[in-house]
């Protein structure tokens, strides 16, 4: 595709990669939508590799978030890896972002992998015994208990539920898309909820 350099500026506005990456993904799409997408791709893959080398997270930022009212507060820990990015406005909005979110939606946990393994079980007999699931084949009741396991505790974890603010944004990507700005692991290492009148 031919290019200018106001293409790639704009690519750089919409995707926030770099100059050199929005060059190259112009030169070999055949639109930009593709040039974005295809970026979009390559940040994701970064953003997962990132995360997979499991770098130490021992910086970050405690968000505070008190409802209007001083009915609702949150309290939430974002940890990235240096002192740079824990300082960086971006990363903190992110942070302030998401305790917002916790306060708006009562999530249990961070993560799937926080769901204790009694309390999957438990659920997951409970869903082998509803009659609708024994009446299908045994060979694909499996498949669908799994199925309806992961949506059942997609509500109740932070990083799969959707953002209040964005329906078609899930919490995740927005971490991820820190990552991939940032190019350092971000986790979500804990949160608080507190609600007058609730134990």
């Amino acid at each position: 595709m031919d290019f200018t350099a106001a293409d790639v500026k704009r690519l750089r506005e919409a995707t926030g990669a770099g100059f050199a990456d929005c060059r190259s993904a112009l030169a070999e799409a055949d639109s930009f939508e593709d040039a974005v997408k295809a970026l979009e791709r390559k940040g994701q893959a970064h953003a997962e590799k990132v995360q997979s080398k499991g770098r130490e997270t021992k910086q970050g930022y405690i968000a505070a978030y008190v409802h209007h009212n001083g009915s609702l507060g949150v309290l939430l820990e974002l940890n990235c890896t240096t002192d740079f990015v824990a300082r960086n406005e971006e990363f903190r909005a992110l942070a302030r972002e998401l305790a917002l979110q916790v306060a708006g939606t009562n999530p249990r946990y961070v993560s799937f992998e926080e769901i204790p393994a009694e309390v999957i079980e438990a659920e997951r007999q409970v869903l082998l015994a509803d009659p609708e699931v024994q009446s299908k084949p045994e060979a694909i009741r499996e498949r669908i208990v799994k199925g309806r396991l992961e949506k059942h505790f997609a509500a109740q974890v932070l990083l799969e539920q959707p953002w209040v603010k964005d329906e078609t944004i899930r919490v995740g990507d927005m971490i991820k898309d820190l990552i991939r700005k940032t190019g350092e692991n971000i986790v979500v290492r804990r949160f608080a909820r507190f609600q007058v009148g609730e134990d």
